[in-house]
């Protein structure tokens, strides 16, 4: 898969399905490819903006976001941007906020379930309220629209009567999907959880004729996606306004 195509399925998949509370949109801007999520997050609106550059220099971008007016909550990402840049954006009043890299994997080849762990699909309402309320990161991050959407699949693990790993996949078309909100309970980890919830959900989307999976991954979870054998194709460097962190 090629870069600017993962960056396409990454960004209907950050911007996720629309909905009554699913406001989110996609604009470009001279170029500048700018998310604006307008949605509901633990039962509260949440609205923030990120700003996805790849080839304008800041500050061209400092003057776009200027003209555009983000919102507080907002944050720019650099894809595969000198580090030289980096300065500049500094001086504007931003922070590095974090270091990610976005993978793709062919779903050709999958490793094997992993049969030590039953991996279910939340379907029900009662499995949702059950979900939320036993999730591992303390976020309720279901609701009935999103369990209705039929182009999201929520997938988790239970063990010793709780949810011990969760993850949410968005079928951006019928070839391509975007894996988000994987989580796992501290207590539960280095135990392979994780690897056999991706596994599964791997091997549903492949069965579902989906060619590719793509993803972000944070520094701390790219071993476990390369393992799974994606490969990367681009470092994402993230900056937010410095006052954020204060």
């Amino acid at each position: 898969m090629q870069l600017n195509q993962a960056l396409e399925i990454f960004m209907h998949g950050e911007i996720g399905i629309p909905s009554a509370e699913n406001r989110s949109s996609r604009q470009q801007l001279n170029g500048l490819n700018i998310l604006h999520s307008d949605d509901i997050w633990n039962q509260q609106r949440q609205i923030a903006d990120e700003a996805i550059v790849q080839s304008h220099a800041p500050a061209e971008v400092l003057a776009l976001l200027a003209a555009y007016q983000p919102s507080v909550d907002h944050r720019i990402t650099l894809v595969d941007r000198p580090a030289s840049e980096h300065a500049a954006y500094h001086a504007a009043g931003y922070r590095h906020s974090a270091s990610e890299v976005l993978l793709a994997r062919s779903l050709n080849n999958l490793p094997p379930l992993d049969q030590r762990y039953a991996v279910a699909q939340a379907t029900t309402i009662a499995e949702l309220e059950w979900l939320n309320t036993h999730d591992p990161a303390k976020r309720a991050w279901l609701t009935a629209t999103r369990l209705l959407e039929p182009r999201l699949r929520h997938s988790f693990i239970r063990l010793d009567a709780e949810v011990v790993a969760r993850v949410r996949v968005c079928q951006v078309d019928p070839a391509h999907s975007y894996v988000t909100n994987l989580y796992t309970a501290p207590n539960y980890r280095r135990r392979g959880i994780a690897q056999a919830l991706m596994i599964a959900i791997l091997q549903q989307a492949a069965a579902l004729g989906e060619d590719w999976s793509v993803l972000i991954a944070s520094e701390a979870g790219l071993p476990l996606y390369q393992k799974l054998g994606y490969q990367p194709l681009a470092t994402l460097t993230v900056f937010e306004p410095a006052e954020a962190s204060e």
